[in-house]
Formats: structure tokens, sequence, C-alpha cells
């Protein structure tokens, strides 16, 4: 009786008669979990591609988007006050005097401007910036200056740099060259200029104390 009682219990555990086990439920997925997130907007891209898009339209005309010229001239008064209150390591001032400053529009050629300077011993600082790109190089009768950066090209504006453009919003940073020439007496001068749309150009002659 008891070999046919073990017997029978196997056959009932072989037919499936014991007690099964329910698998738990899996946690509901939300959708929010599922979904990729969105992408952050990328202001800085918008702002150049804005840019670009303002200056290349100003390099095709030959001319400045009104409200991006206002912004440079601001921009340029602001140069000329802080080359001119420029003072040396004693404290005193450096003397700087305006040769030429303007607004131009650039565009595939570059632009020749010649500089008017007087007197001797004395050093140029030509200064170039723009809101996109912007180059410069000098020429002393007729050929390539010897030149080096003008120590002054991160630092000429009184204060920090905001032009406000319709197209772009607030710009804080600009492209800048420069170069510092030492003036050689009956060499002509000559900037030349290359980028693409509005930039401001300025030249300051420093007069050498005797």
């Amino acid at each position: 009786m008891r070999t046919l009682f073990i017997f029978g219990a196997l056959s009932l555990a072989a037919c499936g008669g014991g007690a099964q086990s329910t698998p738990a439920p899996s946690a509901p997925t939300t959708a929010s979990a599922d979904a990729p997130a969105k992408p952050v907007e990328d202001q800085g891209a918008k702002r150049k591609a804005a840019l670009e898009a303002l200056t290349r339209g100003e390099a095709d005309k030959g001319a400045c988007d009104p409200a991006h010229k206002a912004a440079l001239e601001a921009l340029l008064t602001d140069v000329e006050a802080g080359m001119k209150a420029k003072v040396g390591d004693d404290g005193k001032p450096l003397g700087m005097e305006t040769v030429d400053k303007r607004v131009v529009a650039l565009g595939n050629a570059a632009m020749r401007v010649e500089l008017k300077v007087s007197g001797s011993d004395t050093e140029l600082h030509v200064l170039a910036m723009a809101v996109h790109e912007v180059s410069l190089d000098v020429l002393q009768g007729g050929v390539a200056a010897t030149t080096l950066r003008s120590p002054h090209q991160r630092s000429a504006t009184t204060k920090p740099i905001k032009l406000d453009l319709p197209e772009a919003g607030t710009v804080t940073e600009v492209e800048s060259d420069s170069r510092q020439v030492q003036i050689e007496p009956g060499k002509p001068l000559e900037v030349k200029l290359s980028g693409e749309g509005c930039a401001i150009l300025a030249s300051f002659q420093r007069k050498k104390s005797k």
C-alpha cells in the first residue's frame, strides 16, 4: 500500500495536479519614461547663423544694415575713447591721436585704405573689429610692413562690448585683428582689410615723448 501511495502522488505531480504560481504583473510603463528628451535649443548656433546671414547680405549689397551700422558706430566711438585714455606703466597718458576711423562694408575683394600720418619716431596702432570675421595687413611704401599685434587689441574699449542687433540679439564678443607699426618718414601707409560684412577700422598714432 505504501508503494502504491508514492506512485499515485508522483502521477498527480506529472499530470500537473500540483499548485502553480501566478507570475506577478509587470509594472506599467509610462510614455514619458520611453519618450526621448527634447533637444536643448542652441542659442549660440542660432546667433551665429543669424550673424552669418546678416554679414553675407551686407557683403552682397556692399552696404551696412542700418541697425548693424549704428551699433558699430557706437562701438567705434568707445574704441576711440578707450585708446585716447590709455596710460603707460608710469601712469602717464600715452598720447594716442586718431588718424582714421570708419565703418566699412567688406565683400569678396580686400579693401585698401590709405593712412596719412606725420612726424617721425612714432608708432601706429591699427585696429579692426567685426561680428563675423575680419583680418588686416599694413603696407608701408607699397610692401608689407614689419608689424606685431597691438597690445591694445583686446582692451581698446572703455566698457564691455555689447551690440544689440535685431537679427541676432545681443552680441558681447567680436572678431578682431590689429597691427602695431613703427612709422618711417616718407613711406606711405596703407591698410589692407578683408572680411565679410560690416566692420570698424580705426588707427591711432602715438608720438613718443622726447
